[in-house]
């Protein structure tokens, strides 16, 4: 069996430190690796789990505008044992990798104090607001586009009261109260506060985001993000090994979070699902939309299945 030093030399005439450099050099292929082994991973993942797993082409032939409208993720996947032509079609995704420009702001500890003020202890009513924020975007959107489009009407709002937004996560109860949160923050080490600190995931916290840039144009009202549409499949799986340093697992059904205010046919880019908090908040605390465990996931949120597109399948 050919050795990775063999490989390396054979594929790219270096030897392994000269191939390491360059990796280190070039962010866009270690990501496009990272992103090529999480798929790998999840099907090795998903198979232990009883189920089919078909991948689906990247490009089909004629391009990505080829591609199926009902298998525009990455895997077909159904259990094993189903004779019926039921898939779920899943797409893969990894964590948002400069998610810490966020915390960039974050420098002082004043300033990370009222960050983590409003995330642990928030207002009774921040659902509700939060909800009517969103309403009111949406209402604009739909004011504006049927301003332009007469006699049609533009998609409904379907948030969930109960977890309207992009924000999944729950810091509630991590710090007795303020004056816990405030003497954890004095306790920090300043240094941990800097941008490289940030970048380097030492900073005293972490987010854990998704990552879904995707531009697509909705098919019914025509509105064009930078975002995947609803649509696209049935479970959206995002590899948390970025942020935690293990390749974890978690999902969610677009159907059941909030879809983009200006445009109901198309998700958020960026989902807020989790902090790490070293010393704090080690573990994942992963609450609906999301979930660790897929079968419980469909279970829970009831994705539609979809029949197989045979030529959508990837067979090398």
């Amino acid at each position: 069996m050919e050795t990775i030093e063999q490989y390396i030399n054979r594929k790219f005439g270096v030897d392994s430190d000269k191939f390491v450099e360059v990796m280190k050099m070039s962010p866009g292929a270690e990501g496009y690796i990272h992103g090529s082994l999480s798929e790998l991973l999840f099907k090795d993942f998903i198979e232990s789990l009883g189920f089919e797993a078909y991948r689906i082409k990247e490009k089909p032939e004629g391009g990505y505008n080829a591609k199926s409208d009902d298998a525009r993720g990455d895997f077909y996947i159904r259990k094993k044992g189903n004779t019926k032509d039921e898939w779920y079609v899943v797409e893969n995704k990894g964590i948002k990798t400069n998610t810490e420009k966020h915390l960039f702001s974050l420098d002082t500890k004043d300033k990370l104090f009222r960050h983590l003020k409003g995330l642990a202890f928030p207002k009774k009513d921040y659902l509700k607001k939060t909800y009517e924020k969103g309403l009111k975007t949406y209402t604009k959107a739909k004011e504006k586009w049927e301003a332009k489009n007469v006699g049609r009407s533009f998609p409904d709002f379907r948030w969930d009261k109960s977890t309207p937004g992009a924000r999944a996560f729950n810091l509630i109860g991590y710090w007795k109260d303020e004056t816990a949160l405030r003497k954890w923050v004095d306790s920090l080490d300043e240094s941990k506060l800097t941008t490289e600190s940030y970048l380097n995931l030492e900073g005293p916290i972490k987010m854990l985001a998704t990552h879904a840039p995707s531009n697509r144009t909705a098919p019914y009202t025509g509105v064009k993000q930078a975002a995947p549409l609803v649509t696209e499949f049935n479970i959206m799986c995002v590899d948390l090994f970025q942020r935690i340093g293990e390749h974890k697992f978690v999902f969610m059904n677009p159907n059941n979070i909030s879809h983009s205010p200006t445009s109901p046919e198309h998700l958020y880019q960026n989902y807020h699902i989790d902090y790490i908090i070293p010393g704090v908040k080690d573990n994942l605390n992963i609450n609906h939309p999301w979930y660790e465990d897929i079968e419980e996931c469909i279970k829970q949120t009831k994705p539609i299945p979809r029949k197989i597109d045979k030529s959508q399948l990837d067979l090398r």
